[in-house]
């Protein structure tokens, strides 16, 4: 009776490794072939991307789709920024191309797992508005300030969890942007958050930080400090105010801490805990 068992379960086991086999195996053709597609995207030779974008989009679009794609760690597609959020729920994936120094366009797919190894994609729609100095502002899926996705951060507040998204746009040949924005799951559908971020005296939608594309700046999480740190930009001269393509660290920084379901401003981190 026992080896019967044994043997029962053995046939199982087998049967089920060659069901979930055919979508592994497809979702490798597809990684291969993305890969392919990217690498051709970013040559130095390639006078019209938008056949290729369209090809790489209905590829991405119907492996991502697919049942275990979730949890397959897409470790070729080393071109493009893919982030997965700590619980697993959400895994995000963008790219882009840059058609001259002052027009860069942006892609991506947001993956939300759902049961059994299911899951749904939102396909992140660039609208090519300028992300200049908005603070507040009505934005979607279909209707996305584009951006590349680099640091994804997750919340828990009176049972709601709220998943931070740390982007960068090279904006233009002067200035780039980077930011902070939250988006939260209702019912499995993904929305971005409004009235996140409170500065002292308002609540707003994200954080933006413009300055000169010849520096570079820090935004990123700090376990040790529990905190998204960032240095505080100011203009290289009193006559560039609100012009930011002259804006640059001081040597300061400042910092957002989760609390109370916000992301709380803070000012003057002590810059010996920035590593």
């Amino acid at each position: 009776m026992a080896r019967a068992f044994t043997f029962i379960l053995v046939v199982s086991f087998g049967l089920f490794i060659q069901a979930q086999e055919p979508d592994y195996l497809e979702l490798v053709k597809s990684e291969s072939q993305l890969k392919n597609h990217f690498d051709r995207l970013y040559s130095d030779t390639l006078s019209d991307a938008d056949p290729l974008l369209d090809s790489i989009h209905a590829k991405m679009k119907g492996a991502l789709s697919k049942v275990g794609s979730m949890d397959y760690p897409w470790n070729q597609l080393d071109r493009i920024g893919i982030i997965q959020s700590e619980d697993k729920k959400l895994k995000v994936f963008t790219w882009h191309v840059t058609d001259n120094p002052n027009q860069v366009r942006y892609f991506g797919f947001i993956q939300v797992a759902l049961r059994k190894g299911k899951v749904k994609v939102y396909e992140l729609e660039d609208n090519f508005k300028a992300q200049r100095g908005l603070f507040k502002l009505e934005q979607s899926a279909g209707d996305w300030y584009g951006k590349l996705y680099y640091q994804i951060l997750s919340h828990k507040h009176k049972r709601k969890t709220y998943y931070t998204l740390l982007g960068m746009d090279f904006n233009d040949s002067r200035s780039t942007i980077k930011s902070v924005e939250v988006i939260m799951l209702q019912r499995n559908q993904l929305r971005f958050a409004k009235d996140m971020f409170f500065n002292g005296r308002d609540k707003v939608d994200r954080v933006v930080l413009e300055y000169s594309d010849r520096v570079s700046i820090s935004v990123r999480y700090d376990p040790e400090l529990d905190m998204i740190t960032y240095d505080h930009l100011v203009p290289l001269h009193p006559v560039y105010e609100r012009n930011f393509e002259f804006y640059a660290p001081d040597g300061s920084y400042d910092g957002l801490k989760f609390e109370g379901g916000l992301w709380n401003h803070r000012k003057d981190i002590d810059a010996r805990n920035i590593n």
